[in-house]
């Protein structure tokens, strides 16, 4: 016998005895808490193309919210050129948080970037995580519904997690929020969206001024904002409890290189800087959003024409018999189905080759979010409804 299969065999013969011989359960020192959390795991898009017979190219994917027309020609050359692959990058992204600091009218002192806006979330999470008597944020107020990460990563980090839902409108009910934090001065932390995901509603002026009167620090995530204007990034240097988020994934088309960033108090800066992980973001993502925003005219022409788009697909969504579209001032339009069900809905588009995003939860009954495609995708999206809604109008006479 060759002696390397026979140091293979004992080896092995070692292993399993090592296994038998273990006195501790690994699982059963799994922290508690896991077992509540809910696992997110999209189906791939090539296992989607497999199980609806199509090729990837023929499909319309318009249920996360991508950019349907992807990186800048800067960008794309910036990656083309990159020849650092075998360094660690910048771990603290000099260049980049300078750019950005440029480009949302801030000090770069405030800036810290992060792999994409989700490490942010738990990275301010872990900051606050509460720890003992008097350290540490006990109570993280969610307003649904909205972008579900909030709550995960409250859950995970020890926070009790309180849902303030919104109103019927997707309006933030801030009499709400103000009376659960009425006469209770234990600090807080709110996540809230502007525009919100998925309906796509700003947060108004005059709401976050009132949250900020009160004992919260406020995380206002911003990732659609380049769709709607109105960013409150330069409000952060005259707050102590404003927090701003940021992602290049949506408007610059970066969202499988995972950028994000925050706008943060001065005051947070250094126990951030010592929190966060060391070479976080890779060297392609940062020189990638870096030439991304050196040149800005092509990124400005996609977001324009998106919005144009989302304009249309408004106006056509309107006219669909049994589908009631709400406005929108992101990336995408969500709407209500007031006939048939999600199901047979989604079984319909999925033949046509086209896949949204559907809902069901408290607040979104009956509800799906199209994101806004190329002109063509566009059309063929709304052809694909109205040959839905019809359908089920006519059947829906038929058996009376």
């Amino acid at each position: 016998m060759p002696p390397r299969c026979e140091h293979g065999r004992q080896v092995a013969r070692i292993a399993r005895r090592r296994t038998k011989e273990a006195r501790v359960n690994v699982a059963d020192l799994i922290a508690s808490r896991v077992a509540s959390l809910q696992e997110y795991a999209p189906e791939p898009l090539e296992e989607t193309a497999r199980r609806l017979g199509r090729p990837v190219a023929g499909l319309i994917k318009a249920d996360a919210n991508e950019n349907p027309y992807g990186p800048t020609p800067a960008a794309l050359e910036a990656l083309a050129a990159y020849d650092q692959y075998h360094r660690y990058p910048d771990p603290i992204s000099r260049q980049l948080a300078s750019a950005i600091a440029e480009y949302v009218g801030v000090p770069s002192e405030h800036i810290l970037v992060g792999n994409g806006s989700d490490e942010l979330i738990d990275l301010i999470l872990r900051l606050f995580r509460p720890d003992g008597p008097g350290k540490g944020i006990g109570e993280l107020i969610d307003c649904p519904p909205t972008f579900g990460m909030y709550g995960f990563y409250g859950a995970t980090n020890d926070m009790q997690v309180v849902a303030i839902p919104r109103r019927a409108d997707y309006g933030v009910d801030i009499d709400a929020i103000v009376g659960h934090c009425k006469g209770d001065c234990r600090p807080r932390i709110l996540f809230v969206a502007s525009p919100n995901n998925p309906d796509g509603q700003l947060l108004p002026d005059e709401v976050l001024d009132r949250l900020l009167a009160l004992p919260l620090l406020v995380v206002l995530d911003e990732a659609y904002v380049e769709f709607a204007g109105g960013s409150r990034a330069s409000w952060v240097p005259q707050y102590q409890n404003l927090i701003v988020l940021r992602t290049f994934s949506k408007w610059a088309g970066l969202a499988g290189l995972r950028v994000g960033y925050g706008v943060f108090p001065s005051a947070l800066m250094p126990s951030l800087w010592r929190l966060k992980s060391p070479y976080n973001v890779n060297g392609p993502a940062q020189a990638a959003a870096l030439a991304t925003l050196r040149d800005l005219e092509p990124a400005r022409m996609v977001i324009e024409a998106i919005k144009r788009d989302r304009d249309w697909m408004y106006q056509q969504l309107q006219g669909v018999p049994g589908l009631l579209a709400f406005p929108s001032t992101a990336n995408y339009i969500s709407c209500r189905l007031q006939v048939g069900t999600l199901a047979e809905l989604r079984a319909h588009m999925e033949r046509e080759g086209i896949l949204l995003r559907y809902y069901g939860g408290p607040g979104l009954e009956q509800c799906l979010r199209i994101s806004v495609g190329t002109p063509e995708q566009n059309r063929a999206i709304v052809t694909a409804l109205e040959a839905y809604a019809r359908n089920e109008m006519r059947s829906g006479q038929e058996q009376e």
